[in-house]
């Protein structure tokens, strides 16, 4: 069908472009051009020559002189008269190709021909009026020919429509065409050899058609009356180097008026006056050069072929293709008119677009039809089982086109409803599912897939899907914090475990979706929720820690104690084995607690309520200052001087306030103190108990190895690198758990011999924003 279409264009653009050359030669198309031209021309008028002047036989001369004819040494004296004051050239318009009254006269006016450079027309001779039935030039007389500087034609060409708007460079019988005697009066050199046109069927023929403007209406060259050049009445500068054109003008009734175009409607000129225009625009390179041939073709051809290019590549903007093309080709018509002189007609290559437009329009929307109606049929042969639509009593309808729409109607009510329930199921999913294209790009995803990977935004429905358009690759190239592989696909790419920000840890799993040969793949991406599985695992082996190693190593010692004191000579006695026993077993029981603690504040119950902050660090350091009195250490509080209310539990959090300092109190010197402070941070809207010892301090790798998550039950570790501490309990995990159940943050600042500093962060209560809230 693809193919069937392509060759449907093929031919539209051979076929398309000949008839539109042929219509634009056609009365329609050819009248339209001709209005254009008529109005574009009449914006391009240009001052008269200064260089060319009108000799007019006028009615003021006639009554003077007598009525025409005149006799020809009349003439003779004039062209005396003129000799005195040599002009460029002079045209006397008069047809000479008949003797004149007497002999003397004739030979009067060929003698004053031969005193300055005179051009002489020929007289049109109409094939009714010929002897042999064919138009001809009747040439001037062989005295008259022979003295003049130049002889040719002066017909004046008028339109279908009566108006005259142009001229030929050359005219005549077959064989013996004769230049425009304008064109040998301006020395202008002729255009390139063009097309001839021939003209009837006698044979006559004509070549190089040029257009010209207009300086305006009648009179609008300087004319001054025959009679007073005649008399040497006017002034020798205005006749010097001019060229000067003797000829009837339009009040002299002798009926040498034609209709013109480019100076308003209905408006008359004289003959003399019109080829003084001609003469004036071949004089300056004006003249107006018509479209012929193969430009002719390539101009109405090329936006034809064109705009069928661009339907085919981008057929939604067809339309504006072209009007675009429309648009373009008539300002060129105008730029081409007044830059280059030259007349490209519009209107066929105007209308050839139109049908372009209108034939591939017509072409694409059968082809259309005739794919959705074997695509329907297809469709609807599919067996849809549970999905299938009540039947609806619809009448067959007597269009094709309508029976193709019911029939798409229904294969559109099945896949809604098979889209409408598959949509639901796969929202409704526990496991994190998308579908995502070839890329990576995801098309879909579930609650559970955007609870995981857009924790921030919560699903509302099916149809609000926040990770819809983003690229799963790079999801999870965040998640993971490294580059995937280059050379492989994103689907083996990301074949490990991820663990998000909210300690949600999964592996991609993905399959690939199979459609036609026409479509792009689908992948099928499941994210395997792994975080119970490895949570339970964490605490496994965190059991198996605190039972292996720090409730093995107090046994330990109690038994080896047993051992050595039953020995003859160790030298202990029953005080030392007992204060030894005791101290190991208070050893168990504080890991215990210990663990114990972390228990609970990992997954224990909180009863948050509204307190101080000051509060809960003074409840902290009156349960530490036994410990700090028995170590000779001083607490120094310090407290914020606003309130600094807080949302929490005030056990745990306590608990937490009391581990810090424990371990402060622990690895701080005797002698020395240990500073608890409580700060309001208004700019961030946060509460920050510090923890501050003087003690040994901690290096950067120990600090980081103290603040990992992953790495419970061994933070209590300072000094030198090189001497391995014993475990001192689980006391920092345990504040890590609290201040996440409270969604606030705990950081440490440390440096070897200058002790450290434990900060907790938690955010400020506001009681008017949690109102509004609730």
């Amino acid at each position: 069908m693809k193919h069937r279409f392509l060759i449907e264009c093929a031919l539209i653009a051979l076929l398309l472009p000949p008839l539109m050359v042929w219509l634009g030669q056609q009365p329609g198309l050819a009248q339209a051009n001709l209005a254009i031209y008529d109005n574009l021309i009449g914006l391009d008028a240009h001052e008269p020559s200064p260089d060319i002047l009108l000799i007019g036989i006028d009615e003021r001369s006639l009554s003077e002189l007598g009525p025409w004819p005149w006799p020809r040494n009349l003439h003779a004296q004039l062209l005396q008269r003129l000799a005195a004051h040599p002009p460029r050239a002079v045209l006397l318009d008069l047809f000479l190709d008949k003797p004149g009254a007497t002999p003397e006269a004739d030979q009067e006016l060929a003698a004053a021909m031969l005193k300055l450079p005179v051009f002489l027309p020929m007289r049109y001779v109409d094939p009714a009026d010929n002897a042999g039935g064919t138009a001809s030039f009747s040439l001037p007389l062989p005295q008259f020919a022979r003295n003049a500087k130049g002889v040719g034609h002066a017909k004046l060409t008028l339109d279908a429509d009566g108006v005259a708007r142009r001229l030929f460079q050359q005219e005549g019988a077959a064989g013996n065409l004769k230049s425009y005697v304008g064109q040998l009066m301006a020395s202008a050199p002729p255009d390139p050899p063009g097309k001839l046109e021939a003209v009837g069927a006698d044979g006559w023929q004509r070549r190089g058609p040029f257009g010209f403007t207009l300086a305006g209406v009648s009179r609008t060259y300087p004319t001054v009356p025959y009679v007073n050049v005649l008399r040497g009445e006017v002034p020798p500068e205005f006749l010097q180097g001019k060229i000067l054109l003797i000829g009837a003008v339009g009040d002299s009734g002798l009926g040498d008026e034609v209709p013109v175009a480019g100076a308003g409607p209905q408006v008359r000129m004289s003959g003399l006056e019109l080829h003084a225009n001609a003469i004036d625009v071949l004089l300056h390179g004006r003249a107006i050069t018509f479209a012929q041939g193969r430009l002719l073709f390539a101009w109405t051809a090329f936006p034809i072929w064109l705009v069928l290019l661009l339907f085919l590549h981008t057929a939604r903007n067809a339309l504006s293709f072209a009007c675009g093309a429309t648009l373009g080709w008539l300002l060129l018509c105008v730029l081409s008119l007044f830059w280059w002189h030259c007349w490209l007609p519009p209107a066929a290559p105007i209308l050839g677009v139109a049908l372009a437009y209108i034939l591939w329009s017509w072409r694409q929307l059968n082809s259309l039809l005739l794919f959705f109606g074997d695509r329907v049929s297809a469709l609807n042969a599919i067996p849809a089982g549970a999905f299938e639509p009540a039947p609806a009593n619809m009448p067959l309808a007597p269009h094709l086109v309508e029976n193709q729409t019911q029939a798409l109607d229904r294969a559109i009510d099945r896949l809604s409803q098979m889209q409408a329930l598959l949509s639901e199921g796969l929202w409704q999913m526990p496991v994190a599912v998308l579908i995502c294209q070839e890329d990576g790009g995801i098309s879909q995803s579930n609650a559970a897939a955007q609870l995981l990977l857009a924790p921030m935004l919560i699903p509302s429905d099916v149809t609000q899907d926040p990770l819809r358009g983003h690229s799963l690759p790079s999801l999870l190239h965040r998640i993971a914090g490294s580059s995937p592989q280059q050379a492989v696909h994103w689907s083996q790419a990301f074949t490990g475990e991820y663990t998000t920000s909210q300690d949600k840890v999964f592996r991609l799993r993905t399959a690939r979706l199979e459609g036609s040969s026409r479509t792009r793949s689908t992948w099928l991406a499941v994210l395997q929720d792994f975080t119970i599985e490895r949570l339970t695992q964490r605490k496994r082996e965190q059991w198996l820690s605190f039972v292996s190693h720090d409730l093995r190593s107090p046994q330990v010692s109690i038994l080896s104690l047993l051992n050595l004191y039953e020995q003859p000579d160790s030298g202990i006695d029953v005080n030392r084995l007992v204060h030894d026993i005791r101290r190991e077993a208070q050893r168990t029981l504080g890991l215990a607690e210990g663990f114990m603690d972390l228990a609970e504040a990992e997954s224990g119950d909180y009863h948050f309520t509204e307190t101080d902050a000051g509060a809960i660090m003074l409840d902290a350091i009156d349960q530490a200052w036994p410990y700090a009195k028995v170590r000779d250490i001083s607490l120094v509080p310090t407290l914020s001087d606003d309130d600094c209310p807080v949302k929490v539990d005030p056990a745990m959090l306590t608990r937490a306030l009391l581990n810090l300092l424990n371990n402060a109190i622990r690895h701080s010197p005797p002698g020395s103190k240990v500073s608890l402070g409580v700060n309001m941070l208004a700019e961030a809207a946060e509460v920050v108990f510090t923890v501050r010892d003087e003690g040994e301090g901690i290096g950067a790798a120990k600090l980081a190895q103290l603040m990992s998550s992953s790495n419970p039950g061994h933070e209590a570790v300072r000094g030198d690198a090189q001497q391995p501490v014993r475990n001192r309990g689980l006391g920092l995990s345990v504040v890590r758990a609290v201040v996440k159940r409270h969604q606030g943050w705990f950081q440490a600042h440390s440096t070897p011999g200058a002790g450290a500093s434990f900060l907790i962060g938690l955010p400020l209560f506001d009681d008017n924003k949690q109102k509004q809230t609730d």
